[in-house]
Protein backbone atom coordinates (compact mmCIF):
# COMPACT_ATOMS: atom_id res chain seq x y z
CA UNK A 1 0.00 0.00 0.00
CA UNK A 2 1.33 3.44 -0.92
CA UNK A 3 -0.38 6.00 1.28
CA UNK A 4 1.54 8.79 -0.45
CA UNK A 5 -0.77 8.29 -3.45
CA UNK A 6 -3.55 9.81 -1.30
CA UNK A 7 -4.02 13.50 -0.58
CA UNK A 8 -2.32 13.89 2.80
CA UNK A 9 -3.63 17.44 3.13
CA UNK A 10 -7.17 16.15 2.77
CA UNK A 11 -6.55 13.38 5.33
CA UNK A 12 -5.18 15.97 7.78
CA UNK A 13 -8.21 18.18 7.12
CA UNK A 14 -10.58 15.26 7.75
CA UNK A 15 -8.86 14.60 11.07
CA UNK A 16 -8.72 18.29 11.96
CA UNK A 17 -4.96 18.20 12.54
CA UNK A 18 -2.06 19.84 10.72
CA UNK A 19 -0.12 18.16 7.93
CA UNK A 20 2.95 18.42 10.17
CA UNK A 21 1.19 16.44 12.91
CA UNK A 22 -0.05 13.89 10.39
CA UNK A 23 3.50 13.29 9.17
CA UNK A 24 4.68 13.07 12.79
CA UNK A 25 2.05 10.38 13.47
CA UNK A 26 3.37 8.39 10.48
CA UNK A 27 6.99 8.86 11.53
CA UNK A 28 6.34 7.70 15.11
CA UNK A 29 4.34 4.69 13.84
CA UNK A 30 1.28 5.94 15.71
CA UNK A 31 -0.58 6.00 12.39
CA UNK A 32 -0.15 2.81 10.40
CA UNK A 33 -1.37 1.35 7.17
CA UNK A 34 -3.63 -1.70 7.19
CA UNK A 35 -5.57 -3.78 4.70
CA UNK A 36 -8.59 -6.08 4.87
CA UNK A 37 -9.18 -7.90 1.59
CA UNK A 38 -9.06 -4.98 -0.86
CA UNK A 39 -10.07 -2.36 1.74
CA UNK A 40 -7.15 -0.10 2.63
CA UNK A 41 -7.16 1.86 5.88
CA UNK A 42 -5.03 3.88 8.27
CA UNK A 43 -5.27 3.11 11.99
CA UNK A 44 -4.23 5.20 14.98
CA UNK A 45 -2.43 2.82 17.37
CA UNK A 46 -2.43 5.38 20.21
CA UNK A 47 -4.28 8.54 21.23
CA UNK A 48 -2.81 11.47 19.30
CA UNK A 49 -3.67 15.19 19.22
CA UNK A 50 -7.24 14.57 20.39
CA UNK A 51 -7.73 11.61 18.07
CA UNK A 52 -8.68 8.40 19.87
CA UNK A 53 -6.74 5.16 19.64
CA UNK A 54 -8.49 2.86 17.17
CA UNK A 55 -9.57 5.70 14.86
CA UNK A 56 -9.73 4.44 11.27
CA UNK A 57 -9.43 6.33 7.99
CA UNK A 58 -10.77 4.39 5.03
CA UNK A 59 -8.56 5.18 2.05
CA UNK A 60 -11.43 5.60 -0.39
CA UNK A 61 -12.56 8.57 -2.42
CA UNK A 62 -14.36 10.13 0.56
CA UNK A 63 -11.62 9.31 3.10
CA UNK A 64 -14.31 8.15 5.53
CA UNK A 65 -13.28 8.52 9.18
CA UNK A 66 -14.46 6.26 12.02
CA UNK A 67 -13.36 7.63 15.39
CA UNK A 68 -12.05 5.27 18.04
CA UNK A 69 -14.26 4.51 21.01
CA UNK A 70 -13.04 6.69 23.90
CA UNK A 71 -11.62 5.09 27.01
CA UNK A 72 -14.19 4.71 29.79
CA UNK A 73 -12.68 5.79 33.08
CA UNK A 74 -13.33 3.92 36.31
CA UNK A 75 -14.85 5.11 39.56
CA UNK A 76 -12.74 3.80 42.44
CA UNK A 77 -15.31 5.15 44.92
CA UNK A 78 -19.01 5.60 44.16
CA UNK A 79 -19.23 8.51 46.56
CA UNK A 80 -18.27 11.30 46.05
CA UNK A 81 -17.19 10.39 42.48
CA UNK A 82 -20.70 10.19 41.04
CA UNK A 83 -21.79 13.43 42.69
CA UNK A 84 -18.73 15.29 41.38
CA UNK A 85 -18.82 13.83 37.86
CA UNK A 86 -22.46 14.09 36.80
CA UNK A 87 -24.68 17.09 36.11
CA UNK A 88 -28.03 15.91 37.52
CA UNK A 89 -29.46 12.47 36.66
CA UNK A 90 -27.44 9.25 36.31
CA UNK A 91 -28.48 6.41 34.00
CA UNK A 92 -27.17 3.06 35.21
CA UNK A 93 -26.63 0.29 32.66
CA UNK A 94 -25.18 -3.17 33.08
CA UNK A 95 -21.58 -3.54 31.92
CA UNK A 96 -21.40 -6.66 29.79
CA UNK A 97 -18.34 -8.92 29.73
CA UNK A 98 -17.39 -9.15 26.08
CA UNK A 99 -15.50 -7.15 23.48
CA UNK A 100 -16.19 -3.65 22.22
CA UNK A 101 -16.99 -3.25 18.52
CA UNK A 102 -18.14 -0.45 16.24
CA UNK A 103 -20.41 -1.32 13.31
CA UNK A 104 -20.27 1.02 10.31
CA UNK A 105 -21.38 1.02 6.70
CA UNK A 106 -18.79 2.37 4.27
CA UNK A 107 -19.53 2.56 0.55
CA UNK A 108 -22.41 0.11 0.98
CA UNK A 109 -20.41 -2.48 2.95
CA UNK A 110 -20.84 -3.29 6.65
CA UNK A 111 -17.71 -3.63 8.80
CA UNK A 112 -17.24 -4.50 12.47
CA UNK A 113 -14.19 -2.73 13.90
CA UNK A 114 -12.38 -3.94 17.01
CA UNK A 115 -11.35 -1.53 19.77
CA UNK A 116 -7.93 -1.30 18.09
CA UNK A 117 -9.44 -0.38 14.71
CA UNK A 118 -9.08 -3.64 12.83
CA UNK A 119 -11.86 -5.02 10.64
CA UNK A 120 -12.56 -8.40 12.25
CA UNK A 121 -13.83 -10.91 9.67
CA UNK A 122 -15.44 -13.15 12.29
CA UNK A 123 -17.35 -10.30 13.95
CA UNK A 124 -18.29 -8.66 10.65
CA UNK A 125 -19.95 -11.85 9.43
CA UNK A 126 -21.73 -12.41 12.74
CA UNK A 127 -23.27 -8.93 12.99
CA UNK A 128 -24.47 -9.15 9.38
CA UNK A 129 -26.12 -12.45 10.29
CA UNK A 130 -27.57 -11.42 13.68
CA UNK A 131 -28.75 -7.88 12.96
CA UNK A 132 -30.94 -5.96 10.57
CA UNK A 133 -28.60 -3.06 9.83
CA UNK A 134 -30.96 -0.99 7.69
CA UNK A 135 -30.52 1.80 10.26
CA UNK A 136 -27.14 2.49 8.62
CA UNK A 137 -28.84 3.07 5.27
CA UNK A 138 -30.86 5.93 6.73
CA UNK A 139 -28.17 7.14 9.13
CA UNK A 140 -24.98 6.42 7.23
CA UNK A 141 -22.83 8.66 9.44
CA UNK A 142 -23.72 6.71 12.60
CA UNK A 143 -21.70 3.93 14.16
CA UNK A 144 -23.33 1.32 16.34
CA UNK A 145 -21.16 0.80 19.40
CA UNK A 146 -21.73 -2.29 21.44
CA UNK A 147 -20.55 -5.46 23.11
CA UNK A 148 -20.24 -8.87 21.51
CA UNK A 149 -20.85 -11.33 24.31
CA UNK A 150 -21.05 -15.07 24.76
CA UNK A 151 -18.96 -18.17 25.21
CA UNK A 152 -18.24 -18.60 21.49
CA UNK A 153 -16.26 -15.43 20.87
CA UNK A 154 -12.55 -15.11 20.16
CA UNK A 155 -11.59 -12.37 22.61
CA UNK A 156 -13.60 -12.65 25.86
CA UNK A 157 -15.41 -15.98 26.06
CA UNK A 158 -17.96 -15.88 28.86
CA UNK A 159 -21.31 -17.65 28.92
CA UNK A 160 -24.49 -15.52 28.80
CA UNK A 161 -27.81 -17.32 28.97
CA UNK A 162 -29.57 -14.56 27.05
CA UNK A 163 -27.55 -15.15 23.85
CA UNK A 164 -27.87 -18.94 23.79
CA UNK A 165 -28.69 -20.10 20.25
CA UNK A 166 -28.62 -23.84 20.79
CA UNK A 167 -25.41 -24.56 18.90
CA UNK A 168 -23.76 -21.18 19.59
CA UNK A 169 -23.58 -18.81 22.55
CA UNK A 170 -23.01 -15.40 20.98
CA UNK A 171 -24.84 -12.09 20.68
CA UNK A 172 -24.49 -8.33 20.36
CA UNK A 173 -25.93 -5.47 22.41
CA UNK A 174 -25.72 -1.78 21.51
CA UNK A 175 -24.70 0.55 24.34
CA UNK A 176 -24.01 3.71 22.32
CA UNK A 177 -24.75 5.24 18.93
CA UNK A 178 -22.29 7.87 17.77
CA UNK A 179 -21.60 10.06 14.77
CA UNK A 180 -18.62 8.20 13.38
CA UNK A 181 -16.63 11.23 12.24
CA UNK A 182 -17.18 13.41 15.35
CA UNK A 183 -17.67 10.81 18.12
CA UNK A 184 -20.75 12.68 19.38
CA UNK A 185 -23.09 10.29 21.19
CA UNK A 186 -26.84 10.39 20.81
CA UNK A 187 -28.77 11.10 24.01
CA UNK A 188 -29.81 7.84 25.65
CA UNK A 189 -33.53 8.24 24.91
CA UNK A 190 -32.79 8.86 21.21
CA UNK A 191 -30.53 5.81 21.08
CA UNK A 192 -33.14 3.58 22.69
CA UNK A 193 -35.88 4.90 20.39
CA UNK A 194 -33.78 4.11 17.32
CA UNK A 195 -32.93 0.63 18.60
CA UNK A 196 -36.62 -0.07 19.18
CA UNK A 197 -37.58 1.31 15.76
CA UNK A 198 -35.05 -0.89 13.97
CA UNK A 199 -35.50 -3.88 16.29
CA UNK A 200 -31.87 -3.82 17.43
CA UNK A 201 -30.75 -5.37 20.75
CA UNK A 202 -29.55 -2.79 23.24
CA UNK A 203 -28.40 -2.53 26.84
CA UNK A 204 -31.42 -1.48 28.87
CA UNK A 205 -31.13 0.97 31.79
CA UNK A 206 -31.22 -0.63 35.23
CA UNK A 207 -32.09 2.66 36.94
CA UNK A 208 -32.24 6.42 36.46
CA UNK A 209 -31.09 8.14 39.64
CA UNK A 210 -30.43 11.52 41.19
CA UNK A 211 -26.69 12.05 41.34
CA UNK A 212 -26.72 13.01 45.06
CA UNK A 213 -28.12 9.66 46.19
CA UNK A 214 -27.12 7.45 43.26
CA UNK A 215 -24.26 5.81 45.16
CA UNK A 216 -26.66 4.27 47.66
CA UNK A 217 -28.78 2.58 44.98
CA UNK A 218 -25.78 1.57 42.89
CA UNK A 219 -24.30 -0.27 45.88
CA UNK A 220 -27.45 -2.42 45.93
CA UNK A 221 -27.21 -2.98 42.17
CA UNK A 222 -23.54 -3.97 42.46
CA UNK A 223 -24.31 -6.43 45.27
CA UNK A 224 -27.06 -7.99 43.17
CA UNK A 225 -24.86 -8.24 40.07
CA UNK A 226 -22.07 -9.72 42.17
CA UNK A 227 -24.38 -12.46 43.49
CA UNK A 228 -25.38 -13.24 39.89
CA UNK A 229 -21.74 -13.32 38.75
CA UNK A 230 -22.11 -10.36 36.37
CA UNK A 231 -19.47 -7.79 35.47
CA UNK A 232 -20.65 -4.42 36.78
CA UNK A 233 -22.24 -1.14 35.70
CA UNK A 234 -21.65 1.82 33.41
CA UNK A 235 -23.02 5.16 34.63
CA UNK A 236 -24.06 7.73 32.04
CA UNK A 237 -25.48 11.20 31.71
CA UNK A 238 -28.92 11.02 29.99
CA UNK A 239 -27.81 13.53 27.35
CA UNK A 240 -24.28 12.03 27.11
CA UNK A 241 -22.75 15.45 27.74
CA UNK A 242 -20.19 14.10 30.21
CA UNK A 243 -18.22 10.89 29.64
CA UNK A 244 -19.55 7.60 31.08
CA UNK A 245 -17.75 5.98 34.01
CA UNK A 246 -17.68 2.32 35.05
CA UNK A 247 -17.59 0.25 38.23
CA UNK A 248 -17.08 -3.51 38.44
CA UNK A 249 -18.04 -6.22 40.91
CA UNK A 250 -15.89 -8.20 43.33
CA UNK A 251 -16.65 -11.27 41.22
CA UNK A 252 -15.20 -9.60 38.12
CA UNK A 253 -12.03 -8.49 39.89
CA UNK A 254 -11.41 -12.07 41.02
CA UNK A 255 -12.21 -13.56 37.60
CA UNK A 256 -9.82 -11.11 35.92
CA UNK A 257 -7.08 -12.18 38.32
CA UNK A 258 -7.90 -15.84 37.82
CA UNK A 259 -7.55 -15.47 34.05
CA UNK A 260 -4.38 -13.38 34.30
CA UNK A 261 -2.63 -15.70 36.72
CA UNK A 262 -3.26 -18.70 34.51
CA UNK A 263 -0.65 -16.97 32.31
CA UNK A 264 1.08 -15.15 35.15
CA UNK A 265 4.39 -14.29 33.47
CA UNK A 266 2.50 -12.71 30.54
CA UNK A 267 -0.43 -10.98 32.26
CA UNK A 268 -0.07 -11.19 36.03
CA UNK A 269 1.77 -7.95 36.82
CA UNK A 270 -0.44 -5.78 34.58
CA UNK A 271 -3.63 -7.12 36.17
CA UNK A 272 -2.67 -7.36 39.82
CA UNK A 273 -2.19 -3.91 41.36
CA UNK A 274 -5.22 -2.10 39.93
CA UNK A 275 -7.62 -4.85 40.92
CA UNK A 276 -6.30 -5.17 44.45
CA UNK A 277 -6.64 -1.38 44.83
CA UNK A 278 -10.25 -1.55 43.59
CA UNK A 279 -10.98 -4.25 46.16
CA UNK A 280 -9.45 -2.19 48.94
CA UNK A 281 -11.63 0.83 48.21
CA UNK A 282 -14.70 -1.36 47.66
CA UNK A 283 -14.18 -3.05 51.02
CA UNK A 284 -13.95 0.38 52.68
CA UNK A 285 -16.94 1.91 50.91
CA UNK A 286 -19.17 -1.15 51.29
CA UNK A 287 -18.28 -1.23 55.01
CA UNK A 288 -17.06 -4.82 55.11
CA UNK A 289 -17.29 -6.54 58.46
CA UNK A 290 -14.18 -8.38 59.65
CA UNK A 291 -15.74 -11.58 58.33
CA UNK A 292 -16.54 -9.96 54.96
CA UNK A 293 -13.00 -8.60 54.69
CA UNK A 294 -11.51 -12.00 55.43
CA UNK A 295 -13.72 -13.60 52.77
CA UNK A 296 -12.73 -10.92 50.25
CA UNK A 297 -9.04 -11.53 50.98
CA UNK A 298 -9.49 -15.30 50.64
CA UNK A 299 -11.23 -14.83 47.27
CA UNK A 300 -8.38 -12.65 46.01
CA UNK A 301 -5.69 -15.02 47.23
CA UNK A 302 -7.43 -18.00 45.67
CA UNK A 303 -7.89 -16.15 42.36
CA UNK A 304 -4.15 -15.46 42.24
CA UNK A 305 -2.57 -18.63 43.64
CA UNK A 306 -4.81 -21.49 42.46
CA UNK A 307 -4.57 -20.84 38.68
CA UNK A 308 -0.83 -20.22 39.02
CA UNK A 309 -0.26 -23.58 40.70
CA UNK A 310 -2.52 -25.32 38.17
CA UNK A 311 -0.45 -23.82 35.35
CA UNK A 312 2.83 -24.94 36.92
CA UNK A 313 1.45 -28.46 37.37
CA UNK A 314 0.27 -28.67 33.76
CA UNK A 315 3.57 -27.45 32.35
CA UNK A 316 5.53 -29.79 34.62
CA UNK A 317 3.51 -32.65 33.11
CA UNK A 318 4.55 -31.64 29.61
CA UNK A 319 1.44 -29.66 28.69
CA UNK A 320 1.65 -26.28 26.93
CA UNK A 321 -0.96 -24.03 28.53
CA UNK A 322 -3.19 -21.95 26.28
CA UNK A 323 -6.25 -19.74 26.42
CA UNK A 324 -8.87 -21.75 24.54
CA UNK A 325 -11.97 -20.54 22.73
CA UNK A 326 -14.46 -22.38 20.56
CA UNK A 327 -15.91 -20.62 17.52
CA UNK A 328 -18.67 -21.52 15.08
CA UNK A 329 -18.16 -20.81 11.36
CA UNK A 330 -20.39 -21.18 8.32
CA UNK A 331 -17.66 -22.43 5.98
CA UNK A 332 -14.06 -23.57 5.75
CA UNK A 333 -13.24 -20.34 3.91
CA UNK A 334 -14.48 -18.38 6.93
CA UNK A 335 -12.24 -20.47 9.19
CA UNK A 336 -9.19 -19.85 6.99
CA UNK A 337 -9.92 -16.11 6.79
CA UNK A 338 -10.15 -15.73 10.56
CA UNK A 339 -7.04 -17.80 11.27
CA UNK A 340 -5.14 -15.62 8.80
CA UNK A 341 -6.48 -12.51 10.56
CA UNK A 342 -5.38 -13.69 14.00
CA UNK A 343 -1.90 -14.56 12.81
CA UNK A 344 -1.67 -11.21 11.07
CA UNK A 345 -2.43 -9.69 14.50
CA UNK A 346 0.74 -11.47 15.74
CA UNK A 347 -1.23 -13.92 17.89
CA UNK A 348 0.41 -17.30 18.42
CA UNK A 349 -2.44 -19.79 18.01
CA UNK A 350 -2.92 -23.50 17.49
CA UNK A 351 -5.95 -25.36 16.11
CA UNK A 352 -6.82 -27.92 18.78
CA UNK A 353 -9.92 -29.42 17.21
CA UNK A 354 -12.12 -28.91 14.18
CA UNK A 355 -15.34 -30.71 13.32
CA UNK A 356 -18.60 -30.32 11.45
CA UNK A 357 -21.84 -30.09 13.41
CA UNK A 358 -25.46 -30.33 12.27
CA UNK A 359 -27.67 -27.45 13.34
CA UNK A 360 -31.15 -26.19 12.54
CA UNK A 361 -29.39 -23.74 10.18
CA UNK A 362 -27.45 -26.42 8.34
CA UNK A 363 -23.93 -27.79 8.75
CA UNK A 364 -21.52 -25.55 10.68
CA UNK A 365 -17.84 -25.87 11.54
CA UNK A 366 -16.83 -25.83 15.20
CA UNK A 367 -13.18 -24.91 15.81
CA UNK A 368 -11.31 -25.05 19.10
CA UNK A 369 -8.45 -22.53 19.02
CA UNK A 370 -5.73 -22.17 21.62
CA UNK A 371 -3.87 -18.90 22.15
CA UNK A 372 -0.35 -19.59 23.41
CA UNK A 373 1.39 -17.36 25.97
CA UNK A 374 5.05 -18.14 25.34
CA UNK A 375 6.59 -16.26 28.27
CA UNK A 376 4.62 -18.20 30.87
CA UNK A 377 5.28 -21.56 29.24
CA UNK A 378 8.98 -20.91 28.68
CA UNK A 379 9.74 -19.31 32.05
CA UNK A 380 7.93 -22.00 34.05
CA UNK A 381 9.95 -24.68 32.23
CA UNK A 382 13.12 -22.71 32.90
CA UNK A 383 12.45 -22.34 36.64
CA UNK A 384 11.41 -25.97 36.95
CA UNK A 385 14.81 -26.83 35.46
CA UNK A 386 16.63 -24.83 38.12
CA UNK A 387 17.11 -21.34 36.67
CA UNK A 388 17.68 -18.72 39.35
CA UNK A 389 15.37 -15.70 39.80
CA UNK A 390 17.16 -12.55 38.70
Amino acid sequence: MNVLSYDLNKIAEKLNISLKDLNKAFKKRILRENEYKDVKTLIFKKDFRGIEKGTVIFLNKNLDVVRGYPKTYRAITLYPTIKKHFVDKVVVEEKLNGYNIRIVKIEGEVYALTRGGHICPFTTKKVKKFLDLSILDEFNNYMLCGEMIGKNNPYTPYYYEEVERGYENLGFYIFDIKERDSNRSLPINERIALCKKYNLPYVKPLAILDKDTAHLHIKEIINDLNRRKREGVVMKDPEMIVPPIKYTTHYTQCEDLRSAFTFFFDLGVDFLFSRVVREGFMSYEFKDSEEDLKKRAEDLGEAILVPMVETIRKISNGERVSEDFELIFDSEDDVDEFIYFMRKMKMLIVIKDIKKIDTNEGVKIKVLIGKIYNKTNDKVISYLNGTLWE
